[in-house]
């Protein structure tokens, strides 16, 4: 497995469900690169498992930017056309909070958005 730190924006807000017995909380970061004049996206599935998810669904949200490390690694699966894509997916060893000051604004920005 490959150690993996990543920032950048939540692309959904967290899920939680029970698996064997173990809380696991999901949730997806999009890392935007920028080369020359090409912008990309790489999706980052996450997955904390145990109690930490609590800290993750009470504080993370949909939006806001966030930082994430654990062990990294790929899934590969057959789209809907046959063909094969590959998934980036991480499990959470530690995360890093926004200073309160940024998630206050970037959930006020959110809100200012949907109207």
């Amino acid at each position: 497995m490959l150690s993996l730190t990543a920032y950048g924006n939540v692309g959904s807000d967290p899920e939680q469900r029970e698996v064997n017995s173990t809380t696991v909380t999901n949730f997806s970061l999009a890392v935007n690169r920028k080369a020359k004049d090409e912008e990309s996206t790489t999706w980052v599935n996450c997955s904390v498992w145990g109690n930490r998810g609590d800290v993750v669904m009470e504080y993370v949200k949909k939006g806001m930017r966030l930082a994430v490390s654990g062990q990294a690694h790929h899934r590969e699966f057959e789209r809907k056309d046959g063909s094969t894509g590959i998934s980036l997916e991480l499990n959470v060893n530690d995360f890093s909070l926004p200073p309160k000051k940024e998630a206050e604004e970037s959930a006020s920005a959110k809100k200012r958005s949907r109207f």
